[in-house]
C-alpha cells in the first residue's frame, strides 16, 4: 500500500492532529471538543508546573546537589518544565486564525524543542538510575573520576547534543502544509523520506530501551549490592535479603517503568498502522492521547523522585521553600485540632518513627 504523506494519521504533528479532529467533527461537537483537548493539555501543564518547580527547589538544596544525581535531577527537573512549557505553546495551532508565520514557527520549532527535550528527560532518567547504583559499590579511582560533578556536567551536555543531533532530521522534515479538510488552514507534518523513516524508527527504539534498560538493571544492582552487604552482615540467605531489600527500594522501578508505560502505546501504535488515512477517528484519537501520554512522566517527577524517597522528602519537608511553607501550615492547623494524637504530630515533623518511605534518596559523596 502506497501512503499519501498528505493524509497519514501518524505524520501528524500532535496540535495538528488534534486539530484534524476537531475539523473533521460534527459542526454542533467542534467547541465541546476544542475544550476537552485544551482542557487536558491545560491540567497536565498546570501538575507539571507544580511537580516541578517543587522538585528544582528541593534538588537545588546543598545536601542534594552536591552529589551527581543531585545534578542530574535538578536538570531533568528542569528540562521536564521545559519541555511541558513547549507543550502548552502547541496548543496556540488549535487558533483557527492563526496565519502562517506563527503557524510555521511553532510546527518547526516549538514542536521540535518539546519532542527533543522529551527525549532529554528519558535519557536523563536512565543515567539517574546509573550514577545512583555507582553510589552503591565501593569508591576506587576510575569510580571517583566518573562521579566527579565536574564530569556530572559533562556528561549532562553531551547527552543534550547527542539528542539533539539525533533529532536534526526530524527538524528538517517538519513542514508546515495546508489542511486537507480545511482550506486556507494549516496542519504541521513530518514528510520523511523512506531511508529517513527508518533511522527514526531506530532512533526512536534507542531513546526508549537504552535509558529504561540502564536504569533496571541499575536498580537491579543497587539492590543486589545492598542485598550482599546485609546477608553478610545479618548471616542470612541472599535473596531473603533480596526479597526485602525489594520491598524497601520498589519505588526506584517506578520512574522507568512509567516512561515506558507512557512511551510504548505510541510506538506500537506508530510500528503497527505504519500508514492510516485521518478518516478513521478512532485511531487518529488513539495516536493523539498516546502522544499526551508522552509527557506524563515529565509532569509528576515530585511523585517518582521525592515523595517516595525518605532522604528527599525530608529535606523537601525542611529545606525547600514550599516544604516549609506546606508543613509551616500543617502545624498551625495542628494547634487549631486539638483531637490530632501525638503519633501523628511526631510523623509529620520529622520524628525516627519508621515510615514506609525507603531510605534510597541519595548517598552522599564523600
Amino acid at each position: 500500500m502506497t501512503c499519501n504523506n498528505s493524509v497519514n494519521i501518524f505524520l501528524l504533528g500532535l496540535a495538528s492532529s488534534m486539530k484534524t479532529d476537531i475539523r473533521t467533527s460534527e459542526v454542533n461537537q467542534q467547541d465541546l471538543m476544542t475544550f476537552a483537548y485544551a482542557f487536558s493539555v491545560t491540567i497536565m501543564f498546570t501538575l507539571s508546573i507544580i511537580s516541578n518547580i517543587i522538585s528544582i527547589d528541593t534538588f537545588r538544596q546543598t545536601a542534594i546537589r552536591s552529589t551527581t544525581v543531585g545534578i542530574y535531577l535538578l536538570i531533568y527537573s528542569c528540562a521536564s518544565l521545559f519541555g511541558i512549557l513547549m507543550l502548552e505553546c502547541r496548543l496556540f495551532q488549535l487558533i483557527d486564525s492563526l496565519s502562517y508565520i506563527p503557524f510555521f514557527f511553532i510546527c518547526n520549532l516549538i514542536s521540535g524543542l518539546a519532542s527533543i527535550f522529551t527525549r532529554i528527560c528519558l535519557w536523563l532518567n536512565g543515567l539517574i538510575g546509573f550514577h545512583r547504583s555507582l553510589q552503591s559499590f565501593e569508591l576506587n579511582h576510575y569510580l571517583h573520576r566518573i562521579r566527579t560533578k565536574s564530569n556530572a556536567i559533562k556528561q549532562i551536555i553531551f547527552t543534550i547534543l547527542i539528542v539533539i543531533l539525533m533529532h536534526i532530521h526530524e527538524l528538517v522534515c517538519r513542514v508546515t502544509l495546508p489542511d486537507p479538510v480545511a482550506p486556507g488552514k494549516f496542519v504541521c507534518q513530518i514528510k520523511y523520506p523512506s531511508d529517513l523513516l527508518i533511522l527514526n524508527q531506530i532512533f526512536t527504539f534507542i531513546h526508549l530501551f537504552i535509558p529504561f534498560s540502564l536504569h533496571i538493571i541499575s536498580t537491579c544492582l543497587i539492590i543486589a549490592s545492598i542485598s550482599h552487604r546485609k546477608a553478610i552482615l545479618h548471616h542470612t540467605t541472599y535473596y531473603k535479603q533480596w526479597m526485602k531489600q525489594f520491598q524497601t527500594h520498589y519505588h526506584l522501578f517506578f520512574a522507568p517503568l512509567i516512561a515506558m508505560l507512557c512511551t510504548l502505546p505510541q510506538l506500537i501504535l506508530s510500528l503497527k498502522f505504519s500508514c492510516v488515512d485521518i478518516s478513521l477517528k478512532w485511531l487518529l484519537r488513539l495516536n493523539t492521547s498516546a502522544n499526551l501520554i508522552l509527557y506524563i512522566p515529565q509532569s509528576i517527577t515530585f511523585l517518582l523522585f521525592i515523595y517516595r524517597s525518605e532522604v528527599y522528602f525530608n529535606i523537601f519537608k525542611t529545606q525547600s521553600i514550599f516544604g516549609k511553607y506546606f508543613y509551616y501550615r500543617h502545624h498551625i492547623n495542628n494547634q487549631i485540632a486539638p483531637h490530632i494524637t501525638m503519633d501523628t504530630h511526631q510523623r509529620h515533623f520529622g520524628s525516627k518513627i519508621p515510615t514506609h518511605k525507603s531510605p534510597l534518596g541519595t548517598l552522599v559523596e564523600k
